[in-house]
C-alpha cells in the first residue's frame, strides 16, 4: 500500500526550519491548503502562533 503524502525518513532528513516571518510575510497570516481544504496561520497579539480551519 502507498501512501498519497510519503514523509521523509526523519532519522536521515531533519526537518526543514523556516523562519515564521518568511512564512507570514508582513500580514502576519498565511492560508495553507492542505487536501483540499484551507487552514489559517496566524499571530496572536501575544506573540503566538495558532492555525484554524
Amino acid at each position: 500500500m502507498t501512501s498519497k503524502n510519503p514523509t521523509p525518513d526523519s532519522a536521515t532528513t531533519p526537518p526543514r526550519l523556516i523562519p515564521s516571518v518568511v512564512l507570514l510575510g508582513d500580514a502576519g497570516e498565511v492560508i495553507i491548503a492542505h487536501n483540499g481544504e484551507h487552514y489559517r496561520l496566524r499571530i496572536t497579539r501575544q506573540g503566538k502562533l495558532i492555525l484554524t480551519k
